[in-house]
Order: C-alpha cells, then structure tokens, then sequence
C-alpha cells in the first residue's frame, strides 16, 4: 500500500506565538520566543526563502526569520 503525504500549510498572522530556533553567525543555537509582526508578502513572485518580521522577546527587537527558524506555539485569533 502506497502511502499519501498531505502538507498542510496556512497563512502566517500578525499576533502568532512562535518559538525561534535560529543559529547566530558563529554557529551557535540560539532559542526564544516570539510574536509574528508582520506575514509572507503576497507577491507577484514568490520568494526561495520566505520569511516573516518576528519581535523576539529575549533581544527585544523585530528580526526577519525564515521559515525554517521558527515553529508555531498559538495561533492568533
């Protein structure tokens, strides 16, 4: 029996709870919680690496992650 793999995705919203796993510039873990600010722009083309404007509670300052850095902890409602 062949299996089906079903991905399913959805928008991401200002108001998200995410948790940041992201590696600083010398190789090192970084991990923190934050809020999306602002979601994938809706384009004409789309991005090879999207990303989204997060506030990143620990630094305290919006960082543009990509979606790979981050992981949803709630949606917003």
């Amino acid at each position: 029996m062949k299996k089906i793999y079903k991905i399913i995705s959805r928008k991401w919203t200002p108001g998200d709870l995410v948790k940041i796993k992201a590696a600083d510039w010398d190789g090192s873990t970084y991990n923190s919680i934050g809020i999306v600010m602002r979601g994938i722009e809706e384009g004409i083309q789309a991005s090879l690496f999207p990303a989204v404007l997060v506030y990143d509670t620990i630094r305290q300052e919006q960082r543009a992650l990509y979606l790979y850095d981050v992981e949803l902890i709630s949606a917003a409602s």
